[in-house]
């Protein structure tokens, strides 16, 4: 058995989140004359490779790619992993039972295995949001094995909560000040429940009446407790909100508006 390993560092792939065949074989790994290769992974069919986890619920997604080798492929099997280098992994997500590949053509066939990301076992630590690895191996049909590892690939964020925007007073004379309060929290996956997302930055945001686009009035920071507090003047009968544009750690959220009726 021929074995060829295969590193894309975090370097090379940078930011971006589009696969491409890698055949570059590790030092001191044999090449295999047949190499397997690997294209088009998608985590949770998005385009984004995003995975969000909430407090206290696990959360199985799937994982694909397309897969080529002239002899054909026996078996395929993926592995997600969190950190920058192996000696620094410390957290790893295996796929829950074999993968399935079915054949589009000659040589490649598409691959397609599940997961399960879950705060009780895998994902303990808010430290393990992020940017996560993807390992994968292949056994081509003689039997040769081919590992890629891909640094970083997929992202795993905790899930976020913003509730519906309170403006008062309702309803408010024109060219008075209203106040708009509304509350963020964030999945702990330590505690197993949501706590308050401290010291973000959401938008408030207005739309005159109660269709067409928001725009942004003002930039506002969480206070400990999670709420975001600030005031406007009234100029015109409409709606309130904030939004959470969200971070590589946490996803992006749009609480309810509120309307306010100016007399």
């Amino acid at each position: 058995m021929r074995i060829r390993a295969t590193v894309a560092t975090a370097a090379a792939l940078g930011a971006a989140l589009a696969v491409t065949t890698l055949a570059v074989p590790a030092a001191g790994a044999e090449q295999d004359d047949t190499p397997t290769q690997i294209r088009d992974i998608e985590v949770n069919q998005d385009r984004d490779s995003t995975v969000v986890v909430e407090a206290a619920r696990k959360i199985k997604f799937p994982i694909s790619a397309m897969v080529h080798d002239p002899s054909g492929i026996q078996s395929v099997s993926f592995e997600l992993q969190h950190g920058a280098t192996e000696a620094e992994v410390d957290g790893r997500i295996a796929q829950v039972g074999s993968s399935n590949c079915v054949k589009v053509d000659e040589y490649w066939s598409k691959c397609e295995a599940f997961m399960i990301a879950d705060p009780y076992t895998n994902i303990r630590s808010n430290a393990l949001a992020g940017a996560w690895g993807i390992n994968f191996v292949a056994v081509d049909g003689e039997g040769n094995v081919t590992r890629e590892d891909y640094m970083p690939l997929a992202r795993i964020k905790r899930k976020t909560h913003l509730s519906l925007a309170n403006a008062t007073p309702e309803p408010v004379k024109k060219g008075e000040n209203v106040t708009v309060k509304a509350r963020m929290i964030v999945a702990s996956w330590e505690k197993h429940k949501d706590v308050p997302l401290i010291g973000h930055q959401v938008l408030l945001q207005y739309r005159k009446g109660t269709s067409g686009a928001f725009t942004t009035l003002k930039k506002v920071k969480t206070d400990r407790n999670g709420w975001a507090t600030t005031t406007v003047k009234a100029t015109a009968d409409g709606q309130y909100r904030y939004h959470f544009a969200g971070t590589s750690l946490t996803e992006a959220r749009s609480g309810l508006a509120d309307f306010v009726d100016v007399k």
